[in-house]
């Protein structure tokens, strides 16, 4: 029987592999070869294994930047599928290059299951791998198909020998199955003599439907909004299935039909309604039900089957994909949130010293227009006589006064116990003088209505305006400091 070769590195073998025996494709010989990132040495294996290829019955698969595609021979491989990543068809590129940015080391299950050879290969030790990976990376992410039994046990020993935590994402190998698909029937179709007309006609409307599908959810993976992710679904069902009519019911919407509530509490994936010329289908993942696909009015109703057999594939993708987005949605969150923990004074909710040192390093001399500088006075005494939940009491409050006579644009800063800072990026002496006085003003009616004595605010305040004199923030600052302080020793 003949059979279509496709070259697979050996760290996607496991994912390529379990993906033709979903499929049940059995006319696909899927070789391997070694792994050009570790080791350049094995160009010549490499090179040794193509040379085997069936002319016109050879595709390779890799990255656009892998040295395979060096290394082919175009008269024999005929056919290369490239992509930007080499986990590109396991994941999103917008996902991966979110990950890459955040400094983390993505495996795949084949790279697990050999991770010994392959850091021996890369010329490590245990001490150079942990001082290498230490130096670039952050944590591990491995991109789990739910294929490798031992994963996590193999994954635990990897993160322990470099001395790294790790994540694990979970992925589906639909993009994949669809990849293998298109290329098979297509590969079938050069095949078939041209007699058997049916058999060719049929692959050709399957290799269209299969090639327009694959195209777009590889859009759909990049989109990390629901609402965009089900936009093109809707295209997608429009354009392959000539569907008129389309909806995506969530999960826990009440305006859902009598017939799919009933269909989304029982154990069928599917309900075709041939009579309706509709079928719906749902979408979950990790026995999560995000909702309800329905689709009616086909133009070509007699293809229905056909489309509903396609229109399974493009749902657990879906699942996959809406999972994704809820992931990469908490991510961001955690990050987010942690980035403002730590740009942020705990008890005030103003800019910290953190932020104050990035603020200086992005070296924006040029753009402040006006720099404070504020003292508490005799926050000491208060803390030493009446207990440091006192002295907090004057610190929140003078906080509070300066997020009202600053602008949302303008940039305060707790820089210290009882010191603070404001930048603004526009303003003149009018400006400065103005928002002095509305201090003072709130400061005043604030110890007006004071019953405790000791709670009494008193604030020393000194500002600077930037003349572009070539001066730095550093020096600003200090101009600012000094006033500040006459204006203490002024009080005392």
């Amino acid at each position: 029987m003949k059979k279509l070769q496709i070259f697979i590195c050996e760290n996607f073998y496991p994912e390529y592999q379990a993906a033709l025996q979903r499929e049940g494709i059995n006319d696909v010989n899927l070789s391997i070869f070694p792994s050009l990132c570790d080791s350049k040495k094995e160009k010549s294996e490499v090179t040794k294994i193509f040379s085997k290829a069936k002319k016109e019955q050879s595709v390779l698969i890799c990255s656009r930047s892998c040295d395979a595609l060096k290394l082919i021979n175009e008269e024999i491989i005929t056919e290369t599928i490239s992509s930007n990543y080499c986990f590109s068809n396991l994941i999103s590129d917008e996902f991966l290059n979110y990950l890459i940015a955040q400094g983390n080391y993505i495996i795949s299950t084949g790279w697990l299951k050999k991770w010994k050879s392959h850091l021996a290969n890369m010329g490590f030790d245990k001490e150079t791998a942990r001082m290498f990976f230490k130096e670039t990376s952050k944590q591990i992410v491995f991109l789990d198909a739910k294929i490798y039994d031992n994963a996590e046990d193999s994954l635990k020993e990897l993160s322990s020998y470099l001395d790294l935590p790790y994540l694990i994402v979970p992925i589906n190998l639909k993009i994949i199955q669809l990849l293998l698909k298109s290329k098979v029937y297509e590969w079938r179709l050069h095949n078939q003599k041209q007699e058997n007309t049916g058999v060719i006609n049929e692959l050709r409307s399957q290799c269209a439907d299969y090639a327009a599908v694959f195209d777009i959810l590889g859009e759909i993976s990049s989109y990390t909004n629901r609402r965009d992710v089900i936009g093109k679904v809707k295209d997608l069902f429009m354009m392959v299935f000539g569907v008129q009519k389309f909806k995506f019911w969530s999960g826990n919407s009440k305006l859902m039909p009598s017939e799919l509530r009933d269909f989304k509490s029982n154990d069928d994936n599917y309900l075709m309604l041939k009579n309706e010329n509709r079928f719906c289908i749902k979408v979950s993942w990790n026995d999560h039900l995000y909702g309800v696909l329905d689709a009616s009015a086909f133009l070509f109703s007699k293809y229905i089957e056909r489309y509903l057999n396609l229109a399974l594939d493009i749902s657990k993708f879906l699942g996959l994909v809406l999972y994704n987005n809820e992931q990469y949605e908490k991510i961001v969150k955690s990050e987010n949130k942690l980035k403002y923990i730590s740009f942020h004074d705990s008890m005030t909710g103003l800019y910290n010293r953190n932020y104050l040192n990035q603020l200086l390093t992005n070296k924006v001399d040029n753009e402040v227009k006006i720099i404070f500088m504020f003292d508490i006075d005799k926050l000491k005494y208060v803390n030493d006589n009446f207990g440091h939940i006192e002295g907090d009491k004057l610190i929140k409050s003078f906080a509070d006064i300066l997020n009202q006579c600053f602008r949302k644009e303008d940039i305060v800063i707790k820089i210290g116990g009882d010191e603070f800072t404001a930048f603004l990026y526009d303003g003149d002496e009018k400006t400065a003088k103005s928002i002095k006085n509305r201090i003072l003003n709130l400061i005043d009616r604030y110890n007006e209505k004071l019953e405790k004595k000791h709670l009494k605010l008193s604030v020393s305040i000194g500002y600077v305006i930037n003349q572009n004199n070539n001066e730095t923030i550093e020096d600003f600052m200090k101009k600012a400091d000094n006033l500040m302080y006459r204006d203490k020793m002024r009080k005392d």
